[in-house]
């Protein structure tokens, strides 16, 4: 029986193109969506204005993760980036029309137009007759415990053949991942993407990064009072906005989190957040400038608090100035001696 749409709803509304729909959303990144979606949002009630960090604050991502949705997007024909000094300056959106090959259409992986980026359809061919890609595909299926998308498969390739990531050290990425109950192949590529920014080509330098980042992560549950859970998506967000974006060591994260338990004796990754980005605000690097910021601020509470008494002090003798307090009540039950 087929569904009526209706809506109560007035012109608040935003305007998204069957095309996009159709054929490109199906087999785009959910949070790349967001982001797209949320730029027709912002244009559509006249919002011609924001940053980067407002995105990623708006869905609890990094910069990075924005950054890689708008480059994506960019590729795709969707919007045409504009910069000045290797810094975003605009973000034209252009009209979504019917790609090539349209992303819906049910064709193996490796016939796609494209099967990640910068792995051509004939090279995704080749990749995927080899007996050791083969192999790492049944094996990342194991791990995530399902069949592998057209999408997931061309996420693979990317790895293998652009990020020259070998079988291995994809293997034990997806492993890591999955350890940190996350299956998310956005989790993955942005992990991914991290090792490939620090250089990273064998597992022993992985295992080794992996080490020190755990580190990081389970100190931050431990400030909170955290115990015996793996740490949630959203969590692992604003961990590596306070490491990878701010490049916030663990001492001052640490800071954050007790302060956060002492003002609101519960943890919240949302409150620690607005304290890092007010110390990334005003250039923290150390914990010394954090006991700088206190410092000055105790000062500033002590200049306004003695303008006050003085203010305060002024004003008492002026109304205390032959003024006397009385307790009529009082007086009445002396004079009429009534205890």
């Amino acid at each position: 029986m087929p569904i009526t749409l209706h809506s109560e709803s007035g012109a608040d509304f935003t305007l998204i193109s069957n095309a996009f729909i159709d054929h490109y959303m199906p087999e785009a990144n959910g949070e790349f969506v967001k982001v797209y979606l949320y730029l027709l949002r912002c244009l559509g009630s006249g919002e011609a204005a924001l940053t980067v960090s407002e995105i990623a604050d708006k869905f609890n991502n990094t910069e990075n993760d924005v950054c890689r949705a708008l480059k994506y997007w960019e590729k795709l024909g969707l919007l045409k980036l504009e910069t000045e000094e290797k810094s975003l300056t605009g973000i034209r959106l252009l009209s979504p029309g019917k790609p090539r090959k349209a992303s819906r259409d049910k064709q193996p992986a490796a016939s796609q137009e494209t099967a990640g980026e910068g792995v051509t359809r004939e090279r995704a061919d080749v990749l995927c007759s080899q007996e050791d890609i083969k192999q790492l595909l049944f094996i990342v299926e194991q791990y995530i415990g399902r069949p592998l998308a057209s999408s997931h498969v061309q996420t693979i390739l990317y790895l293998y053949d652009s990020l020259h990531f070998s079988a291995e050290l994809i293997e034990y990425l997806v492993e890591y991942c999955v350890s940190r109950g996350s299956k998310s192949f956005r989790y993955i590529e942005s992990v991914a993407l991290s090792w490939h920014e620090a250089h990273i080509t064998t597992v022993e330098q992985a295992r080794e990064v992996s080490s020190q980042y755990s580190k990081t992560v389970y100190s931050v549950l431990k400030s909170f009072g955290i115990r015996g859970r793996n740490p949630v998506e959203s969590e692992l967000s604003y961990i590596r906005k306070w490491t990878d974006d701010y490049g916030f060591t663990l001492e001052i994260i640490a800071l954050a989190c007790e302060r956060t338990m002492s003002a609101i004796h519960q943890p919240s990754f949302e409150y620690a957040d607005k304290i890092l980005s007010r110390w990334q605000q005003q250039g923290v690097r150390h914990a010394k400038d954090i006991s700088a910021l206190d410092m000055q601020y105790q000062k500033n509470r002590r200049t306004v608090g003695k303008a006050s008494s003085g203010t305060s002090a002024s004003a008492n003798k002026f109304n205390n100035f032959d003024q006397r307090s009385y307790d009529y009540d009082d007086l009445e039950r002396q004079l009429l001696n009534i205890p």
